[in-house]
């Protein structure tokens, strides 16, 4: 029997893994359906279907499809009520961080990722990331100043979707120790339930749920 959850994705990606280590915080049987982007799956009409945007995550709940990695993580919360926000206040914090890691965070990280795995462009480019990253870093490390988790005392969707970009940051070559706050919260985040690194949670090939 299928299971409730089906996820589409690739084991490379950092959205695909937010959702993916979401619901396995949540402790959340999910089918896995890879897609191979080296191929161009991601822009077949099939795919598109699912996700027109033509981008990984996307994610099928019930027969009910959903894009874009944050608004799937916010999705998962109100149906299960874990990492979810306690009250009004603490859901306008949350949205607030998961705007600001798209905005601030994650390009320069992402982008300085790929340019260490796959790409090599001029270095001037290289040079504009890596500093886009550290300035998103100092952000993120200052805030995190005497705080368990970005919003209040528990771990929210806000530290999921942050943490799926930060959990990459070695293969962009950053050494998380320059950072001692960061790497205090993210192991905090790695101590949880249910925890798991990337290329230890997502498949390379379609997989069903055990």
């Amino acid at each position: 029997m299928a299971a409730a959850y089906t996820l589409y994705g690739s084991f490379l990606s950092a959205p695909t893994y937010k959702v993916g280590l979401m619901l396995a915080l949540c402790g959340l049987k999910y089918d896995y359906r890879h897609v191979d982007l080296a191929k161009g799956q991601h822009k077949s009409a099939d795919f598109l279907h699912i996700n027109r945007y033509g981008q990984v995550p996307a994610m099928v709940h019930d027969g009910f499809t959903l894009c874009q990695a944050n608004t799937i993580l916010e999705y998962i919360a109100e149906q299960t009520g874990k990492f979810a926000p306690a009250n009004g206040e603490e859901r306008q914090r949350i949205r607030e961080w998961l705007v600001w890691e798209t905005d601030r965070l994650e390009p320069g990280i992402n982008r300085s990722r790929f340019f260490e795995r796959f790409a090599k462009p001029d270095q001037a480019v290289v040079d504009y990331h890596r500093k886009w990253a550290e300035m998103g870093l100092g952000v993120l490390d200052a805030l995190m100043e005497a705080k368990r988790f970005l919003v209040g005392e528990r771990p929210t969707i806000a530290d999921i979707s942050v943490y799926g970009v930060v959990a990459h940051m070695a293969e962009a070559k950053f050494d998380i120790g320059a950072w001692p706050q960061v790497k205090a919260w993210s192991e905090r985040v790695a101590a949880l339930p249910g925890f798991k690194l990337p290329y230890d949670l997502l498949p390379k090939a379609d997989q069903d749920a055990a």
